[in-house]
């Protein structure tokens, strides 16, 4: 009954190859179901099991398929109907680390007081206020830090960018 039972699985999923896989998995099972010892009709018995498997290979297909076009969508965002990535492509990944390593040997290069005030205002998110009462100095002096240490890396950057 092989070439009957491919013939029927082709026909029901559309594809010889898948149809010889789940051929294959009707006599796995049978090897390792626990069935009764008198079947009344072998060939009908066969013919539901197979299309029952062929029935689960097909419903997961679908949720398989339905579960990864769900993330796709949820992972990607389109415009125009092109996907655009989340992701930056590795030349900006690659200008946005160079520039970081910039800013960071900028930042080194400021008085220890000023460089503490912009990382406790710029990269941490503490207010003047805060960082006035932190550091026992007045809040004109930490905008007086803060005004300090950003002409310096306009300026220091900006030059380093040319070059």
């Amino acid at each position: 009954m092989r070439d009957e039972l491919v013939r029927f699985l082709t026909a029901r999923l559309g594809q010889a190859a898948l149809a010889e896989d789940i051929y294959q998995d009707v006599f796995v099972r049978l090897n390792t179901a626990q069935l009764p010892s008198e079947i009344g009709s072998p060939r009908a018995f066969l013919y539901r099991m197979a299309f029952n498997l062929a029935n689960d290979h097909r419903r997961a297909s679908s949720r398989r398929v339905a579960r990864d076009g769900a993330w796709v969508d949820s992972a990607t965002h389109s415009a125009g109907g092109e996907a655009i990535a989340d992701h930056p492509d590795v030349d900006h990944a690659i200008d946005a680390r160079r520039e970081v390593q910039r800013m960071i040997a900028v930042l080194k290069e400021l008085p220890p007081k000023c460089r503490e005030v912009f990382t406790l205002h710029r990269l941490q998110g503490v207010s003047h206020r805060q960082i006035a009462d932190t550091l026992g100095i007045t809040t004109k002096t930490v905008e007086k830090h803060m005004t300090a240490a950003l002409k310096q890396l306009t300026l220091k950057l900006r030059k380093r960018g040319e070059t």
